[in-house]
This record gives C-alpha cells, structure tokens and sequence, in this order.
C-alpha cells in the first residue's frame, strides 16, 4: 500500500511529515476522560481510523480482529494492564503483528519502573498529561523512524540499546562498533544469523508494502516472518526443555528431595520467564504451580509427584509449540489441573 501524496495527513511540529491517510490506532484507556481528550487530539492530527478500548483485555480482541498499526495504551488499567498488553502484542501467538509501535501512556517517571516497560517491549512513552505536540512527535518517531527488534529466550521487543541516529535518520545500535548485522538486510536474512540473539529490521518489510520504516501491515511476506520468528522463538526455549529433563533425571536419584523440589521449581521458573506469554499454556501451568508451591512437601511422594507433573507438562507443551493445532497441548493442562485438583481440593475453589 503507497502513501498517496494528495491524501496523506501531516502532523504538526518542527517539520510537517507525510503520514498514511488510513494510519489505523488503538486506544488503551481505561479513563473515560483521558479517551475523550486523546480522541480529539487525533482528530485534530488527521487520524480519522482508531478504536477505543477501556482494558487491555478488550484492546487486544480489537487487535486481533482490525490488525491496527499503532497503539496507545495507558500503563495502569483493570484486568490487563498496558504492560501485560504489551507482552501480547509482541509475544502472544494469535498477536497478527509482534511489530507494531506501543506507545504507553504514563505518569510515572521511577527509572526502575521506565525499564520494566521497556523491557516488556513498549517503544516509547507519552507523559499525562497528553499535549497536542508530544502526541504528534510521539506518532511521528513512530511511524517514521524504526528501530531493529531484538528477538532472545527471554525478550522481544525494539532494541533497548540507545541508539546513535544515522545521517538517514534511522536508529543504529552499536554493537562492537559496528551497526547490527541485520540493518538494511531483508527481515529473513536477519533470523538466519548466528548466536543467541537475532535482530529483525522492520523498515524492509515496510517498504515492501509501500509503508513508511515504522508501520508493518498485515501481508503474506509478514506473516511467514513471524511464522518463522515463533519457530525461532521455540528454538531457543529447547535448551530450557533439556536442562528442565536433565534436572528431573538427576534429582529423581537423589536423596535430598527438599533440594529435588527448589532446583526444580527455579528451572520451571526460568523457562516461564524465557517462554514469557508467547505461551500461555506454560504460563497455565506456572500459576498452578505457584497455587500449591508453598504446600508441596518434600518427604511427601504425593507432592513430588505432582511437582513432577508440572515439570513434565512444561516439558510436553514445549514439543507441541510447533503444533498448528494446541487441542492436544490444552488436554495436557487440563490433565495436570485436574491431577492438582483432586490432590490440593481446598485450593482449587
């Protein structure tokens, strides 16, 4: 899709900047009042295609099913919050673009906090109140200015590194004084390196659909790239699996089952956080775990054996995330709950 000359939208600033006429945004927001103010605000920058949302919850369905470009999403909001959105749109798999600019509304300004978002995944941040001005450079960086993604066991999201702006304009990370490997090279050559970290430059695949760098659209180049990202991303959780079964083979044989069950546990541990929500059934598997955790009794069988059984659902579900169809991969949890239920009753209400 082009940017038509005559249709285009400009925002205001420094420098007026073309903008695709059908730029689509949702709205994150669970303030009626904050919705009303950012609704004129983008109509007044030309943005006429936008959805607003109160949760997260509803704002991901509304992802789902329009496939927007940008969107703008308040930090605190009931049921899921703008940061566990965020994780969605990058990493869940029925997320139609792991690409797309978050841009989080916050009044925070706690560093540690700014990092947490950051490492969610969030490629920049709109101070409330919101100006007419800061929204504008807001959309305008990005759907103008990209950034590579950074795809690892336990992160996806825009490069955290800062960033040097190149005489084009685009961010360049440094990486052992040169610009990464996968700037300016199309998005599967990027997956095809070497190493533990793979970096994907989206301005490519833009420009493949006549988009400006920042906004990725729905097309069947983008989908067998994240096709083969969450392929990648299996990948790279395969070594968890075979330290997670190494683990339980060891220990089963040892005579220390208190140590058996705490080195077991912080393996799991680990493999959530690597896996992250781009599995939800693991994260099914965690909470379950977390409800009896501090029940499990080591001079227990029972409780070993459950604990067992959440380490060998982790390690099924794994085998399955290649799996087009997860029927199979929601009867092994449902099985594990069930097995949970009938051994913990009080703390299955």
């Amino acid at each position: 899709m082009s940017i038509a000359r005559g249709g285009s939208m400009t925002l205001d600033g420094a420098a007026a900047t073309e903008m695709p006429a059908d730029i689509r945004v949702v709205v994150a927001e669970d303030d009626r009042g904050t919705r009303l103010v950012l609704r004129g605000l983008l109509r007044s920058l030309g943005v006429r295609d936008f959805a607003e949302c109160a949760n997260g919850a509803e704002a991901f369905v509304q992802i789902q099913r329009s496939a927007p470009d940008i969107l703008i999403s308040d930090w605190e909001m009931p049921e899921v919050s703008g940061i566990a959105l965020t994780r969605l749109v990058r990493n869940h798999p029925d997320s139609p673009n792991p690409l797309m600019p978050v841009i989080m509304l916050t009044s925070h300004s706690n560093h540690q906090l700014v990092e947490r978002a950051r490492d969610a995944g969030v490629t920049a941040f709109l101070a409330k109140p919101v100006s007419r001005k800061a929204l504008a450079a807001r959309l305008e960086a990005a759907v103008h200015r990209s950034r590579c993604y950074v795809l690892t066991r336990r992160f996806f999201g825009p490069d955290r590194r800062r960033t040097q702006a190149g005489t084009d304009g685009a961010a360049k990370s440094p990486a052992a004084g040169k610009a990464p490997e996968g700037r300016g090279q199309p998005p599967s050559a990027d997956l095809d390196s070497a190493g533990d970290a793979f970096l994907i430059d989206p301005a490519p695949l833009a420009a493949a659909a006549g988009m400006p760098p920042g906004l990725v659209r729905p097309s069947p180049l983008s989908r067998t790239l994240f096709t083969r990202m969450r392929a990648k991303r299996i990948d790279l959780v395969a070594a968890d699996r075979s330290r997670l079964e190494i683990v339980r083979d060891g220990l089963l044989k040892s005579g220390d089952p208190g140590r058996l069950a705490a080195v077991l546990i912080d393996t799991m541990d680990q493999i959530r956080q690597s896996v992250g929500l781009s599995h939800p059934l693991v994260q099914r598997v965690w909470s379950s775990l977390a409800a009896i955790r501090d029940r499990i009794d080591p001079a227990d069988s029972r409780s070993l054996d459950i604990l067992h059984l959440h380490a060998h659902t982790i390690e099924r579900l794994l085998d399955l995330a290649g799996q087009p169809d997860r029927r199979l991969a929601e009867t092994t949890v449902a099985e594990l709950e069930a097995a949970v239920a009938k051994l913990f009753p009080p703390l299955r209400a």
